[in-house]
């Protein structure tokens, strides 16, 4: 078969079964035995590949199949242990996508520009962890992975740009974390510019050693500025509070940065944690100013960034069609759970038919078939 028809029947199969669910015709414990259909969908996902003969061009499935997976063994684990562990595991979230996007590159042609983002990914999980294990020397481990940026940059001059931004920006934020550890945070309030010196730095590394595009030049600079009125201004106190999230935005436009140079398709993997950082930093914005009162409402918005990343991925990154279709599931499946808390109609009863259209609709256009 080489089509999604039998995706098609997971969906269908999935939404009967949630309507079961709600009429009371079978009965699934829902706190111990929800995170099995995270499991099922990837289940879903992963067949629907195989059964489309593993086309590369169909390789897109993989993506939400690989986030599902993790998900579903990681939430398994949770509710098995009580939640007990979920201040340390919480890096298996970031694990999640970089799985999922590996796959994709693995199984779909093996683009180097999907292979940055997961790198990225694993390397801040990867420090993530360890920072937890490390009391006082996990600065270091940022520092290390700097430094194999750096390498990797005069290892491959071709994409030299792309690593060094963020080469440099972990360089200089992992020796400030380094200070602020040793001092016991107590000078926090006043060295936060440096976070904004660290995108400068990073920009500057690529201008200097790439091939000195006056873009990049302009954005080190404009930053270097703001980050010097940042140390003399008096509203230290109020943005330590309130503007953190400025940072994650800083650092999505850095990895946005290197799309406007002569390369730009091969630098597209930048793009996708770029897009989710921005996406992230906004919505951060929106959860301080109101004192995250609406953070039980906006969680899926998580996954439409995801979803806006690897838009760009596939807008500036070649247009693989193969990226549509994790777009198409994470925004859908964020747009379901949006429409579930509004009151307007009763969505929270008849949103499984989301999954029943989704499921006929792959069966009634289930694509071309390959040329032999």
């Amino acid at each position: 078969m080489k089509d999604f028809r039998f995706l098609g029947f997971i969906f269908i199969g999935i939404g009967i079964l949630f309507f079961l669910q709600k009429a009371g015709v079978i009965h699934i414990a829902a706190a111990s035995a929800w995170p099995f259909l995270f499991i099922m969908l990837s289940a879903g996902f992963h067949a629907g590949f195989l059964f489309t003969g593993k086309a590369s061009d169909k390789a897109g499935l993989l993506v939400p199949g690989g986030i599902t997976l993790v998900l579903g063994c990681l939430f398994c684990f949770e509710t098995a242990t009580g939640w007990a562990y979920a201040s340390i595991t919480w890096p298996v979230y970031i694990w999640a996508p970089a799985l999922g996007l590996f796959e994709l590159w693995f199984f779909g042609g093996r683009k180097t520009g999907v292979l940055i983002p997961v790198f990225i990914l694993s390397a801040v999980g990867a420090v993530c962890f360890a920072g937890m294990l490390m009391a006082e020397a996990w600065p270091l481990l940022i520092i290390l992975v700097s430094l194999i940026f750096h390498i990797s940059a005069f290892l491959y001059p071709q994409k030299r740009t792309g690593l060094l931004i963020p080469g440099g920006i972990l360089l200089i934020t992992g020796g400030l974390l380094w200070f602020e550890t040793l001092t016991d945070w107590a000078y926090a309030d006043v060295t936060w510019p440096v976070y904004l010196f660290a995108v400068s730095f990073g920009l500057f590394e690529s201008w200097l050693f790439g091939k000195k595009q006056k873009g990049l030049l302009i954005a080190s600079a404009v930053l270097a500025c703001i980050g010097i009125f940042g140390i003399f201004s008096n509203t230290n106190a109020v943005i330590n509070e309130h503007g953190w999230p400025a940072i994650l935005i800083l650092f999505g436009i850095a990895f946005h940065i290197p799309i406007f140079s002569s390369k730009p398709v091969k630098n597209a993997g930048l793009l996708v944690p770029g897009g989710i950082l921005l996406i992230t930093g906004v919505l951060f914005f929106f959860e301080v100013a109101t004192n995250w009162s609406y953070s039980g409402v906006t969680w899926p918005v998580y996954l439409l960034a995801a979803a806006f990343g690897l838009f760009e991925l596939w807008l500036f990154g070649g247009k693989q069609k193969a990226l549509l279709i994790p777009i198409t599931v994470l925004t859908l499946t964020a747009l379901c759970f949006i429409m579930m808390y509004q009151l307007v109609f009763p969505v929270s009863v008849f949103w499984p038919v989301l999954f029943i259209l989704i499921g006929i609709m792959l069966m009634v256009f289930p694509g071309k078939k390959r040329r032999v």
